[in-house]
């Protein structure tokens, strides 16, 4: 895989196995440089599920001012994550090189967020595939091969976002963890979903709340790639102009609206 790596701390990547979920709480820092459209770090606490004040890890943003406000959703990233509140242990970087923005139809430059563990041995990706209408990605392994699809679920043969997935009315937008050989309409063994996070930060920031429910048995690396795969998804579909107002994939802001 080329460009810069993701790199996972093997030893402190261990604290993802006792966990099978995860809640993710995008803070409002820097809102008062959104409100003069200067584009903040992304910054997460991290809960888990079932106590959702409790943080148990922290990850926040590694990019200068610059490119933040040039290239907006579709910068280039680094993502650290540690244990607790920023002050434990590093467990993993997340680097996100500049690619293509994201669109159907595409044969090249796939947006995709890459992973090393700390020796420097590649540790998996999440891929953008080629989709006609959809948005899907492959989390790979680290010898490229495809451990888990990610995509919406679909209706109409795949043709649509199916918008009652999760429920009607609940503000809840779904990404299934799906096996490999598993079709877009498949039953999933894990998901991300984008929650409702107040209507102050939805009408005003970009803080996102996000639910993880990791596939039974997954360990510890492969909970870091699908750590790694939320983070891009949040830029990708979630992250706004702050002058347009808008998602960076424009099939995709129709749903979300």
């Amino acid at each position: 895989m080329a460009g810069a790596p993701v790199t996972v701390n093997s030893m402190s990547a261990k604290a993802l196995e006792t966990h099978d979920g995860l809640f993710f709480k995008q803070t409002r820092r820097g809102w008062f440089q959104e409100c003069f459209g200067c584009e903040a770090k992304t910054e997460f606490d991290i809960a888990t599920i079932e106590n959702k004040e409790h943080n148990v890890f922290y990850a926040i943003e590694d990019t200068d001012c610059c490119i933040r406000c040039i290239c907006g959703p579709c910068r280039p990233f680094e993502m650290n994550l540690h244990e607790q509140n920023g002050d434990g242990p590093l467990m993993a970087r997340f680097y996100r090189p500049l690619r293509c923005a994201a669109a159907p139809c595409k044969c090249c430059c796939f947006q995709e967020l890459q992973v090393r563990d700390a020796q420097g041995n590649e540790a998996g990706a999440t891929v953008e595939t080629c989709y006609n209408c959809v948005p899907q990605y492959n989390i790979l392994r680290p010898d490229g091969s495809v451990e888990y699809k990610l995509s919406q679920p679909t209706c109409c043969g795949g043709c649509c976002v199916n918008i009652c997935a999760e429920g009607i009315c609940n503000c809840r937008i779904p990404f299934y963890i799906l096996a490999p050989e598993a079709g877009t309409g498949g039953k999933p063994t894990g998901r991300i979903v984008k929650v409702w996070s107040g209507l102050t930060n939805e009408l005003f920031t970009d803080a996102d709340h996000f639910e993880v429910a990791f596939p039974e048995g997954a360990g510890a690396e492969s909970k870091a790639r699908m750590v790694g795969a939320l983070f891009l998804l949040n830029q990708l579909h979630f992250e706004r102009s702050q002058a347009a107002h808008q998602h960076s994939d424009g099939g995709y802001e129709a749903l979300h609206d």
